[in-house]
C-alpha cells in the first residue's frame, strides 16, 4: 500500500514539531517553500498542514502563516485513548516493554470476526507492557493477521507505538478506531505482567483497528488497574 504524500508531509511536520524542532510559537515554513522542500504541489501541503491544525499542533493565520501552537503535545501516538493524560503527564518516565511475540489462535469471537478469522487460524500475538518508573501502568495484547510477520516485531525490540510500527514497517495507515470499555477479571498472566493479585477485576479497552480502505488491520486489548489511572476522553461539540 502507498501512503499518500500528504500522510507522509504531514507525519514529518508532526514528528519536527514534537520533537521540538519546530519550537512552541515558531513559524513553519511558508506553503511555498514546503512545496520545494518535498518536491510536490501545493495541494498535499495544505492537505497536511489542515491534519495539523486539526491535531491542534498549529494555528494558520490567514495571510500571516502557519504557526506552532503553544500547548503542543509532547508525543502525538496517543491521541486515541482515554489515558493521554498519562502519557503527557509521565511521558519522560514512560517505558514500554515487548513481552511476548507468538503466533497464536484467538478465541474470542468479536476477534475472530473482525479480523475474518477461521475457527483455529492464528494471529500474529504480542504482548506489550507500559510502565512509570517501575510500575506497570499498562498491559496490551496485540492480534494482527499473520500478513504482518512477527519477525519483523521481534527485530524491533521494544518499540513505543504499534500504529507508528504499522506505519514505518508496513505502510499500513491507521484511519478508524472502535473501541468498547468494560470491567474484566483477565487471564492470570495479565495480572502478573500487571503486578496485581490473580482474580482482581481491570478496566479492559479493547479497540479494533481499520486502515484507509475500511480493512480490518489489528485488534488491541489494553488492561489497565484503574485505582489510580482513570480514563479521561474530551470531545468538541459541533451543536
Amino acid at each position: 500500500m502507498t501512503i499518500p504524500l500528504y500522510y507522509q508531509i504531514y507525519r514529518d511536520l508532526q514528528y519536527k514539531i514534537c520533537e521540538g524542532l519546530y519550537k512552541p510559537g515558531a513559524m513553519l515554513p511558508t506553503e511555498a517553500d514546503l512545496e520545494k522542500i518535498y518536491g510536490t504541489s501545493r495541494a498535499p501541503v495544505r492537505q497536511a498542514l489542515g491534519a495539523l491544525e486539526n491535531e491542534g499542533l498549529v494555528l494558520r493565520l490567514q495571510g500571516k502563516g502557519t504557526f506552532v501552537t503553544k500547548q503542543v503535545r509532547t508525543h502525538p501516538w496517543f491521541t486515541a485513548t482515554g489515558f493521554v493524560n498519562v502519557y503527557e503527564q509521565y511521558w519522560d518516565r514512560l517505558s514500554t516493554q515487548t513481552l511476548e511475540i507468538s503466533l497464536k489462535v484467538p478465541h474470542d469471537q468479536d476477534i475472530q470476526t473482525f479480523l475474518n478469522l477461521g475457527k483455529k487460524e492464528q494471529t500474529t500475538y504480542l504482548i506489550r507492557s507500559q510502565c512509570i518508573e517501575e510500575t506497570p501502568v499498562f498491559v496490551f495484547e496485540h492480534y494482527l493477521p499473520q500478513r504482518f510477520d512477527l519477525s519483523i516485531f521481534k527485530a524491533a525490540g521494544d518499540f513505543i507505538s504499534m500504529k507508528e510500527m504499522l506505519t514505518s514497517k508496513f505502510n499500513t495507515m491507521i484511519c478508524r478506531v472502535h473501541e468498547k470499555l468494560a470491567v474484566r477479571i483477565p487471564p492470570k498472566k495479565i495480572t502478573d505482567y500487571l503486578q496485581v493479585a490473580e482474580h482482581t477485576p481491570v478496566l479492559r479497552v479493547r479497540r479494533f483497528f481499520s486502515d484507509n480502505q475500511g480493512k480490518a488491520v489489528w485488534v488491541s486489548n489494553q488492561y489497565v488497574f484503574t485505582e489510580k489511572w482513570e480514563y479521561e476522553m474530551d470531545s468538541t461539540l459541533n451543536y
